[in-house]
């Protein structure tokens, strides 16, 4: 069995693997706005509100967890290390659950709001010391989920030998390593610039400016490292017994 240019490793379910899918479906529930259903029109349209933040939030768990479940499935690695990263990866998701629902919900009302949408009269303003200590909370959930993901592609790197990865494997692994890596830049700045505004609100000005500068340099890196990583596929494509080095 083979997933793209991996050969399956991972075939059958771990107890980590179980622990995960448990920890990620507790994380869901407390998604949900309401287990109740509603009796009245004003009480369908709270609901609807709800609805459309919980299919973004529920989006990016879902991407979470699939990116975990490919790992598992291509390398099927159940040592220290990968159980160490995912206790990680498991304890950050349920603190990132909080300020990620709440901060896509108040994203998501505030576009049904100039939407015309009804019953948005009481719509919290993404603004003030509170909401920027949840932005903070934010950027740095985001950062340490994409970054756990980024060392078990590492650990996988460093084990390809042992895993007996192909050129072509190895490159990939490579690849999603800096995949998580560059992922991980938004939150970072996100919670950074928060940081400057929240202590010294003065610099609320500077900090986007200096925000938006930075995504220059992070853009051109980007381009030129997917150029590079298009290049050593090719090559090891073509030439199987030679593993290209990053």
């Amino acid at each position: 069995m083979r997933d793209g240019v991996f050969r399956i490793r991972g075939k059958d379910i771990s107890r980590v693997e179980g622990l995960s899918d448990a920890v990620f479906g507790f994380a869901i529930t407390l998604l949900v706005v309401s287990l109740e259903v509603p009796k009245t029109s004003a009480e369908v349209l709270q609901a609807m509100r709800g609805f459309f933040a919980f299919a973004f939030t529920f989006a990016i768990l879902f991407s979470v967890w699939r990116l975990q479940f490919t790992f598992f499935r291509r390398y099927g690695l159940e040592d220290n290390t990968t159980v160490s990263l995912t206790a990680v990866l498991l304890f950050v998701i349920l603190f990132f659950i909080y300020p990620l629902k709440y901060v896509i919900g108040t994203l998501v009302e505030r576009i049904l709001l100039h939407a015309g949408f009804p019953g948005m009269a009481h719509v919290e303003a993404l603004s003030g010391s509170g909401i920027q200590l949840l932005l903070i909370a934010f950027g740095l959930g985001w950062t340490a989920v994409l970054g756990v993901f980024a060392l078990l592609y590492r650990h996988a790197y460093r084990q390809r030998e042992a895993l007996e990865l192909t050129p072509v494997e190895a490159l990939a692994t490579q690849a999603s390593m800096w995949r998580c890596q560059v992922s991980i830049l938004p939150g970072v700045l996100g919670a950074v610039m928060n940081a400057i505004v929240y202590f010294k609100p003065s610099l609320q000005e500077p900090a986007g400016y200096v925000g938006l500068a930075a995504l220059i340099p992070v853009v051109i890196f980007v381009r030129r490292r997917r150029k590079h990583y298009k290049m050593q596929l090719s090559v090891a494509t073509t030439a199987p017994k030679n593993i290209v080095e990053a």
